[in-house]
């Protein structure tokens, strides 16, 4: 059984008249004791992703499960 579910988490951050999409539908799986590197270029949402995975954060769009907890339902 996984112990983090996403489910197609975007984030959408409005500056001005500029739209940014940090994230765009990602689908993620994380099984308990299993480790995982997130990379990327500069930009490409990394942190963005870590604060949701943290719920210092939320997403404008999609589901997060933490350990059979819905946390985030947008």
């Amino acid at each position: 059984m996984a112990l983090v579910h996403l489910r197609n988490v975007s984030k959408i951050y409005h500056l001005g008249g500029e739209v940014i999409r940090a994230l765009d539908d990602v689908s993620l799986d994380i099984e308990a004791g299993q480790f995982m590197s997130i990379i990327g270029p500069s930009g490409s949402g990394k942190s963005t992703l870590m604060h949701i995975l943290g719920c210092l954060d939320t997403p404008t769009e999609g589901t997060i499960e933490l350990d059979g907890v819905m946390i985030q339902d947008a």
